[in-house]
């Protein structure tokens, strides 16, 4: 997954595979919602993938690529 920073020409490549799709970043996901599909279609524990995914998206937030929004 290929991501651009406006704030700069910067080109970041997140070697995501099929773990985070590109219409995850659309809104109509939650985390969770990708935690469950993820531990399902991989059987993998469903606490290493949130932890990852978490990682992942605190990375690209950090860098400005992604912006969280909390839901009340």
């Amino acid at each position: 997954m290929l991501f651009y920073n406006y704030k700069g020409p910067r080109l970041y490549f997140v070697p995501s595979k099929d773990l985070i799709e590109a219409d995850f970043f659309d809104g109509r996901k939650t985390v969770g919602d990708l935690v469950d599909g993820l531990s399902r279609r991989h059987a993998w524990p469903e606490q290493w993938i949130s932890d990852r995914v978490h990682q992942v998206l605190g990375v690209l937030e950090e860098k400005g690529l992604i912006h969280g929004q909390s839901v009340c």
